[in-house]
């Protein structure tokens, strides 16, 4: 014990001393060894806050409430509510859509829904067109961004659900083999199809499109969360395997180009589209973000001006989206968030008579049946969800992603803390999250009179937009939507 206290002394000894010397942090400079004590707080405060002192609806990016219906929906337990919503519904900014008394036909007995949704990827050229069946998919998050186990289990839920997967920017990898259909990301760095100098190659992007469960490529032009930059992905979780999957050196972090260099206007990106469809064999759409609307209006006039050329789809991520690393400034300040991108989008696209030649895909900040609802009322006809999916295989929020320290094993490179992971259970609670989402974005059709989500207009759902009055989504500046 005794030289248990004096290793003891000479560690605070010798911290004091660290302390007081160094010039990285004035506050623990003026208080030697306790400011540690503030450092751990401040560290733990985000836990400390989610389980003891924020209240169900306060935390973000998403509140208790959210996070607790999807843990619960993923586990196929019952997640219904007793005595009543929690949801304060004279607040500003609350969604509300409007049911039907007598034409709410369509309706069901019980928990039953029906399913009529089918959307028709495609048709240009010579390339088989793909036929959705579901209007939920796990949007693009790249393998190294999360671990394997993650990945397998978001595939192999996808295969069960029957919904398409996303494999975001980092290439194809061993854990998007497990059978779920596949969405190609061919983002700026062409990571898993460019050649050793990084540029594209033709042969591997064919070899891509010879995959049989990828039904999709989408050209990554932009990203919700740093829109302007590329991504990228930190060193501390590049492993062997993912440096030769992108073929990216090992001990640097890995930053992706901040746009294509095939293109440098709309004419040039038509044509990247129509390379990158004609080598992959593949309906081709593109990822953006909404900055100045003319940027989507010249898109427009450009598919109207030759309808058998463009994108078979456009995915528009909003503001708002989640990200694995980013700039504060960019994740907070840039880019139009979703509801308001979306109908951009939408209007355009309709004022050019051209919306019936494309699908809208929609992505930021989806998680449960009212949002994805929400994206179709202004225009989706498919929605794309990422952390709703990480919190069905486990996410607690910790906001750690960027760091390789993922408690849960999920944004994290580490073989030890990814075996948190049993994929096949994973995969059933991805599997539940989707199938209830689409079940549940039904039912609240249905609830409106109609039989499909993709009917839901913006005329049918209002929002608070000061305390008394609400505001159909249709009729606000900025956001409109279907009528």
């Amino acid at each position: 014990m005794i030289w248990l206290a004096m290793f003891a002394i000479i560690f605070l000894v010798l911290l004091f001393i660290h302390d007081s010397r160094q010039t990285k942090d004035p506050f623990l400079r003026r208080f030697p060894v306790l400011g540690w004590g503030r450092k751990t707080l401040v560290a733990l405060g985000p836990f400390l806050r989610q389980y003891w002192f924020a209240n169900d609806r306060e935390e973000t990016p998403y509140n208790r409430i959210t996070r607790n219906w999807v843990y619960k929906t993923s586990k196929g337990e019952r997640n219904n509510i007793g005595f009543g919503s929690q949801q304060d519904m004279d607040a500003v900014g609350s969604i509300v859509f409007l049911p039907t008394t007598f034409t709410n036909v369509a309706t069901h007995l019980g928990d039953e829904v029906g399913h009529a949704f089918r959307r028709i990827i495609g048709g240009r050229g010579d390339v088989t067109p793909v036929a959705l069946q579901n209007f939920v998919y796990i949007s693009g998050m790249s393998y190294g961004a999360l671990s394997a186990n993650a990945v397998a289990a978001l595939n192999l839920g996808a295969k069960k659900a029957g919904i398409l997967h996303n494999n975001g920017e980092g290439g194809l990898a061993p854990a998007h083999n497990q059978g779920g259909m596949l969405i190609f990301q061919l983002g700026t760095a062409k990571y898993g199809v460019r050649d050793d100098n990084g540029k594209l190659d033709d042969k591997l992007l064919a070899k891509v499109g010879e995959n049989e469960k990828v039904k999709l490529i989408e050209i990554k032009l932009a990203q919700g969360a740093k829109p302007g930059k590329g991504g990228m992905l930190l060193k501390e979780k590049i492993t062997e395997e993912i440096a030769e999957i992108r073929k990216i050196p090992m001990g640097k972090d890995a930053y992706a180009p901040p746009r294509h260099e095939e293109f440098s206007d709309v004419d040039g990106l038509f044509d990247f589209i129509d390379h990158v469809r004609t080598v992959a064999n593949k309906p081709v759409g593109i990822k953006m973000v909404i900055g100045h609307p003319k940027e989507i209006e010249a898109i427009a006039v450009k598919i109207a001006a030759d309808l058998n050329r463009g994108p078979d789809f456009i995915t528009i991520d909003g503001g708002e989206g989640g990200t694995g690393a980013a700039p504060l400034v960019l994740a907070s300040h840039a880019g139009v968030p979703l509801k308001q991108a979306l109908a951009i989008t939408d209007r355009v696209l309709r004022k050019h008579n051209v919306r019936d030649h494309l699908a809208l895909f929609a992505s930021g900040k989806i998680a449960t049946p009212a949002d994805v609802a929400v994206a179709m009322a202004l225009g989706a006809d498919v929605v794309g969800i990422s952390r709703g999916f990480l919190l069905a295989l486990g996410c607690v929020q910790a906001l750690e992603c960027h760091t390789g320290a993922c408690p849960a094993g999920i944004a994290t490179a580490s073989q030890s803390a990814q075996k948190a992971i049993d994929v096949e259970a994973a995969s059933d609670r991805v599997a539940n999250y989707a199938t209830t989402l689409i079940k549940e974005t039904q039912m609240l059709a249905e609830s409106c009179g109609y039989t499909d989500p993709t009917q839901i207009k913006a005329k049918d759902v209002i929002l608070q937009v000061e305390p008394g009055r609400f505001e159909y989504l249709a009729d606000l500046s900025l956001i409109g939507g279907k009528t």
